[in-house]
């Protein structure tokens, strides 16, 4: 029969075994983040310059656009 110290005792033993198995699977997991942040850190500027870029070379054309446009103005003589 099952008593109460076998009960006890098996409770300890599975505590003990799931606590040395967690550990195991601990020292196991090892992440090694250095060359995950370099080509975060690469990715990351090479998105900001291709983007500062294309700020640019929109502002330029609004510029450009607005020259042509400043220039096409036609004034027109008031008539009387």
């Amino acid at each position: 029969m099952f008593n109460l110290k076998s009960a006890f005792a098996l409770a300890i033993i599975s505590a003990l075994s799931l606590n040395a198995s967690a550990n195991v699977l601990v020292d196991e997991i090892v992440i090694d983040t250095s060359d995950l942040q370099a080509s975060i850190t690469a990715d990351l500027t090479a998105a900001m310059n291709k983007m500062h870029q294309e700020v640019l070379q929109e502002a330029t054309l609004l510029i450009a656009a607005d020259d042509v446009a400043s220039n096409q103005q036609v004034v027109k003589p008031n008539s009387l």
